[in-house]
């Protein structure tokens, strides 16, 4: 009877482990995915897809890569997405997602509701060695400041990045640690801070009352160099006369 309940097991296991995975798998540039999914190599025990959408330097740029991993699903951080406006025309879109033992489903990580607000970061982007060129960039309701450093884990495709993002505390937080990986991406630093006010609303006034306080004492003094200098002519024509 034992014997009977350790086969029962021993073959319970064996099917357990036969069990595959199977995944979406593809790598493509400036193309989709399709849905369909494949039996993932032996070990895999997670499917990972990590998508890229660009428009920095005035072009759409979309990169996709589906795949099997032997890696476990890191908790509470399956799904790491956010979006980097650096310039009015110009963002930077990222999104990953780990799913353990399954399929992923196929869901769209994309900016809510963009209300414009009086707060501004210093925005710039640069490619490997490229210097960043920061200026200020007008942020949407909700957003923060981002400093994002980041490369591919073959060390390639370097990215610099700055400006409003409406990237989350808890994803913040977690790849606030040194070279963090996500999917096939190492994030070699980022730093969250919160927006400031913008100086346009304050630059005016303040403008306006240092003029208003340079030009009055100036208007001052002419009319009493004025009067100062009529005195003195009506004195010396008096003097001319009598």
């Amino acid at each position: 009877m034992r014997g009977v309940f350790i086969a029962g097991v021993i073959a319970a296991f064996s099917i357990t482990v036969i069990d595959s995975l199977n995944c979406r798998q593809c790598h493509v540039y400036n193309s989709t995915c399709d849905d369909s999914v494949s039996e993932c190599p032996e070990g895999s025990f997670s499917c990972v897809e990590s998508s890229v959408n660009s428009t920095l330097g005035g072009f759409l740029h979309l990169y996709q890569n589906k795949f099997c991993s032997e890696s476990n699903c890191i908790e509470n951080n399956n799904v790491v997405a956010f979006t980097v406006h650096i310039f009015d025309d110009q963002r930077f879109h990222f999104a990953s997602q780990c799913c353990q033992g399954e399929a992923c489903n196929d869901t769209q990580y994309e900016s809510g509701t963009q209300e414009a607000t009086n707060t501004q970061c210093m925005s710039c982007y640069g490619h490997k060695e490229t210097d960043c060129q920061e200026k200020p960039q007008q942020c949407y309701k909700g957003e923060k400041c981002v400093h994002i450093i980041a490369e591919l884990t073959n060390g390639t495709n370097r990215v610099e990045l700055k400006g409003c993002s409406d990237i989350s505390n808890s994803t913040c937080e977690f790849l606030s640690a040194e070279n963090t990986t996500v999917g096939e991406f190492v994030f070699k630093s980022v730093v969250c801070t919160e927006s400031t006010e913008s100086n346009s609303t304050t630059v005016t006034p303040l403008g306006i009352t240092t003029s208003l306080t340079s030009t009055t004492p100036k208007t001052s003094m002419g009319i009493r160099a004025s009067f100062t200098s009529s005195i003195f002519g009506i004195l010396l024509l008096l003097k001319l006369l009598f």
